[in-house]
């Protein structure tokens, strides 16, 4: 299997971005020094990369972790703390060698003592690794620098899975992963460019350059490549308010906020100090039901919730400028042409209130509240919930809609008796084998029996027609059965200082080979 094979399309993706630097920016030389600060929108609900989806812990702590592969330019996985590997067994058998020299933030040197409890706890824990431990027989150590990963078949997905970010096989040391237990890691050591030096909440996450990094050799590529610590610390500062991360970065008090209303991009355009930065695709926001027990578990509720919505008011709401939002229902983005597919969208944005109560009526409902769980950090999830709201009362539902900060939100979706909705996004993805979206074991627990045997399907198909035909099939059931409630794909809208140079917009926040000159 060549990554090629699946990456083929999304070379467009970051050209399509206008926040990639100007080339003003990247001729300058690199400066060292400074505290870079970042306005994010909150706290991470957790610092452990293994532990959760929520996209704000990957942002921050893949300056601390790395993985054994990662994506170049064109989405295609590359080695990171691997050196290369060799296929064999028909596919059955990925033999990885490790680079020699890389050293964790604690001096002790990275072998596969350390690589092979790491990936087995992210098989056993993290979404997308226990999407592909289905097809891992065992991880074995050969040798200090060599590990082996036995499969019980091949996999188109394997390498996609190493190389994703969000919810990433990061490599933590050996002696980390046995205190924590069945718990969440307790110390943020790794060998990023970055090393954690604390954790203030509701001040900062303090980063500083690890000294003994042990960077590749190859030009930056993607996420690839030499990965370069420019600046002495990294502040990560918890800004809820995006009127204050907006203000923060146009006196200077902040390099770098994320998040931003995209009605303010207009004006943003004028400020001299400040770039806009969007990202296109980014990804798309939903209402995840609960599947498992409440109101939604009820398919006929699921059918009215989905019949009810007029997407493009939700959208507006929740986006504003219309550059930075469109109403599309397929999973994957038109920018990703071997996977973008209009199959089953027909029930994409029905805006039909009349079924939705002929299906309230079939299924004895009778008021009751549906708990939705949604969170004003990030703005837009609270503007399209309340939208959203209001057509289904409209249509005959009660909603009840619960405001709580992001990193509670977090935590509570762990929990089916808490909630029947909750608000969140789903960002670029590489390959559906592995996307959150349709996860069975993500909160929501969209486990339908079909769906989940082409699931498995499709994370083991190699051939790419055969793997959009599943793909599509996912997409049909995910309509059918309403699996989650797509609003529509939104781009992200953020700002940073005209002094941040080096910095690229991508889907994946990162600040290494970033620095601050003059403006």
């Amino acid at each position: 299997m060549k990554p090629t094979t699946f990456a083929l399309g999304l070379v467009s993706l970051l050209v399509l971005a206008p926040g990639l630097p100007g080339r003003a920016g990247a001729q300058e030389p690199p400066k060292v020094g400074g505290v870079l600060k970042a306005a994010m929108i909150g706290e991470p609900p957790s610092l452990d990369l293994h532990w959760t989806t929520a996209v704000i812990t990957q942002q921050i702590t893949w300056h601390i972790y790395e993985t054994l592969y990662t994506y170049d330019r064109n989405f295609e996985p590359i080695p990171m703390l691997a050196e290369a590997h060799t296929l064999s067994d028909g596919g059955r058998r990925y033999a990885i060698r490790l680079r020699q020299g890389v050293r964790f933030h604690n001096g002790k040197e990275m072998t596969s003592a350390d690589v092979v409890p790491s990936l087995n706890r992210w098989g056993r824990m993290a979404t997308p690794g226990k999407a592909l431990w289905k097809f891992v027989e065992a991880v074995e150590a050969r040798g200090p620098y060599e590990v082996t990963i036995h499969l019980k078949e091949p996999s188109g997905s394997l390498l996609y899975g190493l190389a994703r970010p969000n919810n990433g096989a990061a490599i933590y040391p050996k002696e980390v992963i046995d205190a924590a237990g069945d718990g969440q890691v307790k110390e943020f050591i790794g060998t990023g460019p970055y090393r954690f030096v604390e954790h203030k909440p509701d001040r900062h996450i303090r980063l500083a350059r690890f000294k003994d990094y042990a960077a590749r050799n190859e030009p930056p590529n993607g996420y690839g490549g030499k990965r370069g610590a420019w600046v002495d610390e990294i502040l990560f500062i918890p800004v809820p308010d995006v009127a204050v991360r907006v203000a923060g970065v146009e006196t200077g008090e902040y390099h770098y906020g994320q998040q931003i209303k995209q009605d303010q991009y207009d004006r943003i355009k004028t400020i001299a100090a400040v770039v806009p930065r969007v990202i296109r695709p980014y990804g798309w926001s939903t209402a995840v039901l609960n599947h498992k027990q409440g109101l939604m578990a009820d398919k006929r509720l699921r059918g009215a919730f989905q019949a009810a919505l007029d997407m493009d008011p939700i959208m507006a709401a929740g986006f504003g400028h219309k550059d930075f939002y469109r109403t599309d229902g397929a999973l994957m983005f038109p920018e990703q042409p071997l996977w973008y597919s209009r199959v089953g969208v027909d029930s994409y944005n029905q805006r039909n209130r009349a079924k939705a109560r002929r299906l309230l009526k079939d299924a004895g409902y009778a008021g009751q509240a549906v708990r939705w769980i949604t969170t004003q950090e990030y703005q837009w999830m609270y503007k399209n919930a309340l939208v959203a709201k209001q057509q289904l009362e409209e249509a005959g539902f009660t909603i009840d809609l619960q405001v709580v900060d992001w990193a509670t939100l977090v935590q509570r979706r762990n929990k089916p008796e808490l909630y029947d909705v909750f608000s969140t996004g789903f960002t670029f993805n590489v390959d559906p084998a592995l996307a959150t979206s349709v996860q069975c074991n993500w909160p929501g627990w969209w486990c339908l029996e079909e769906k989940e045997r082409v699931m498995e399907a499709l994370a083991k198909e190699t051939d790419p027609k055969k793997r959009k035909a599943l793909w599509e099939r996912v997409q049909a059931l995910f309509y059918e059965d309403v699996g989650r409630i797509k609003f529509g794909d939104y781009f992200s809208l953020d700002v940073v200082r005209g002094e941040l140079k080096g910095f690229v917009s991508t889907p994946e926040l990162h600040f290494w080979n970033a620095w601050l000159g003059s403006r």
